[in-house]
């Protein structure tokens, strides 16, 4: 169960998750002992994840696309995942409204873009139809 230690202790990982241990029991008034133990204990229990995200434009991705996906009812388990396997594909998530699914993806160019659509979305069976958002600028990310 996450309690309010863990969630300051989340929120101040949020903002930096390179903080030593020493600076986050500092801020939090407690010792560094204690700040390792909750921190594993969160991710032993699946609460956090510390991994590197890359800025996308740094590593020559600089496309970000949003795609909208309609899905039959009866593909919906392996569309999500034939998409979630896909190294393009940074975030996925079931939605409601107009959309079943909404994926966040980066690409090196349009180009890469369609031919990710038309290569292979286009053989994905249950996508009826997509919609496709390109990011022009990005004021928040990850």
């Amino acid at each position: 169960m996450v309690d309010q230690f863990d969630k300051e202790l989340i929120s101040l990982l949020e903002h930096d998750a390179r903080q030593s241990s020493e600076k986050l029991a500092e801020q939090l008034s407690v010792s560094p002992s204690t700040v390792r133990r909750r921190m594993s204990e969160l991710i032993k229990n699946g609460v956090i994840r510390i991994v590197a995200i890359p800025e996308p434009k740094q590593i020559d991705l600089s496309l970000i696309a949003i795609v909208a996906f309609q899905i039959s009812l009866e593909k919906t388990d392996s569309f999500f995942k034939t998409v979630a396997s896909r190294k393009e594909v940074k975030c996925l998530y079931a939605t409601s409204g107009r959309f079943d699914a909404i994926a966040l993806m980066w690409f090196s160019s349009t180009e890469r873009l369609y031919e990710f659509m038309e290569r292979e979305v286009s053989k994905i069976e249950g996508v009826k139809a997509t919609e496709t958002f390109i990011c022009l600028h990005a004021e928040k990310s990850f």
